[in-house]
């Protein structure tokens, strides 16, 4: 009988933390930026390079060849083709300037 009414006492108390766990609210979605907010500062090419690029390989892969600004266009265009939406055209454009500036042909 006493075991009983420790077991009961047990999953009493077991169910009373499970509730008092499951009804928690979380905490609200930060709001989007005011009209006047600063917007999030915008990456340089070297950065989205390796943001983006570097997750499949590295910029040693970009600095062993040199090549004209259209190459690397052609070449980043390709890259965006692999996984749609994971670079922009307007992250591909600072990504090409980069690369063209740094491993381009004069």
């Amino acid at each position: 009988m006493r075991v009983r009414s420790i077991v009961l006492i047990v999953v009493s108390l077991m169910l009373l933390v499970f509730s008092i766990g499951c009804a928690k609210q979380e905490p609200p979605a930060p709001a989007a930026p005011a009209a006047g907010a600063p917007a999030a500062p915008a990456l340089d090419g070297k950065t989205l390079f390796d943001n983006k690029c570097g997750v499949c390989h590295g910029i040693d892969r970009a600095t062993i060849r040199t090549e004209t600004k259209e190459k690397w266009a052609s070449i980043v265009k390709d890259m965006q083709g692999k996984k749609a939406d994971w670079i922009s055209d307007a992250e591909a454009a600072k990504i090409v300037d980069y690369l063209a500036a740094e491993h381009g042909k004069q």
